[in-house]
């Protein structure tokens, strides 16, 4: 487990990588989410596990490490909200997308 931890999984990340993640992460929720869920432990692991099967497997190109972070974040994200839930802190409410 620390070698997993430990281990550099993406390498190389730059400004325009976390960018195509932002725009992954979307997407990957939602193909993800009907298969193993969202917002729960066990969807934040499996969508961690994920992203390192994809940053593994999908070579070191720039569509592969965007997946791969995007999954990632997903997966980080679902594991926060799920100790959240458990520790009686829910999500604030979203509000209209805009400036003001």
């Amino acid at each position: 487990m620390d070698d997993m931890i430990n281990r550099d999984i993406i390498k190389g990340v730059d400004a325009l990588d976390m960018i195509g993640g932002s725009i992954a992460k979307p997407l990957v929720e939602k193909i993800a989410s009907p298969i193993v869920g969202n917002g729960n432990f066990i969807s934040g692991l499996s969508k961690i596990g994920i992203a390192i099967g994809i940053a593994k497997y999908a070579g070191n190109n720039r569509l592969g490490k965007s997946f791969a972070i995007g999954a990632g974040m997903d997966g980080s994200e679902d594991v926060i909200v799920a100790f959240g839930n458990k520790a009686g802190i829910h999500q604030s409410e979203q509000t209209e997308a805009g400036v003001f």
